[in-house]
């Protein structure tokens, strides 16, 4: 009886060629780990990033109200007589002292934002606000605004302005048809704030 003898060798792999193989396949998954880490990262850094500079805007509103208080007070003498502007022959004319301008300035960009905002060196006014509430003078925070009011040109009284109607009448005279009471015009207040890491913020507010 012959006997045949069968070569194994061919039908199973040798030991260090299965752990070349897992090897490659222990490199794949390790790139693929990596590459999601730093896809972590950098998305924790980008929302890190934009939740920062949400902070900074709503902390640049409250030095806008302070602003708009300040054009408050140099209009109307119920906020603050000693920086009111009192007399409409000073009303009818600009006003640096107070970033005052009697008239629009017809400078508006597509933001709404006049010539005078619109950049930092743009700026030619007198005054300016800092608030120093948030540390070193790198952190302080510059207030610029411009008071307009809404007329088409000046000098020309109110006789081109948006006005609002007068109120009342809240007296009780009857059949007198001379009585009338003049209307108010609108004063709009921009605001520019410009804070750290660059922030600028810009508000607008109608007074009168």
């Amino acid at each position: 009886m012959s006997m045949i003898s069968r070569n194994t060798s061919s039908l199973t792999s040798s030991p260090s060629r299965q752990r070349g193989v897992v090897m490659f396949v222990a490199l794949i998954v390790m790139v693929g780990l990596s590459l999601a880490a730093i896809a972590l990262i950098r998305s924790v850094d980008t929302t890190t990033t934009v939740i920062g500079n949400l902070a900074f805007r709503q902390a640049s509103i409250l030095p806008a109200n302070l602003a708009i208080e300040e054009a408050a007070a140099a209009l109307f003498q119920d906020a603050d007589v000693a920086h009111t502007i009192r007399i409409p022959i000073i009303r009818d004319s600009d006003l640096p002292a107070e970033n005052y301008f009697a008239s629009w300035q017809n400078s508006d960009d597509a933001r709404g934002i006049p010539l005078q905002l619109q950049k930092r060196t743009a700026f030619t006014q007198t005054r300016m606000l800092v608030d120093t509430s948030m540390g070193p003078v790198a952190n302080q925070t510059e207030v610029r605004y411009v008071i307009e009011r809404m007329c088409l040109r000046a000098p020309v009284g109110e006789a081109n302005c948006d006005t609002i109607p007068p109120p009342g009448p809240f007296g009780t005279t009857i059949g007198d048809a001379s009585i009338t009471l003049p209307s108010s015009p609108y004063y709009r207040v921009t605001v520019r704030v410009d804070g750290p890491q660059n922030t600028a913020s810009f508000v607008q507010a109608m007074l009168r």
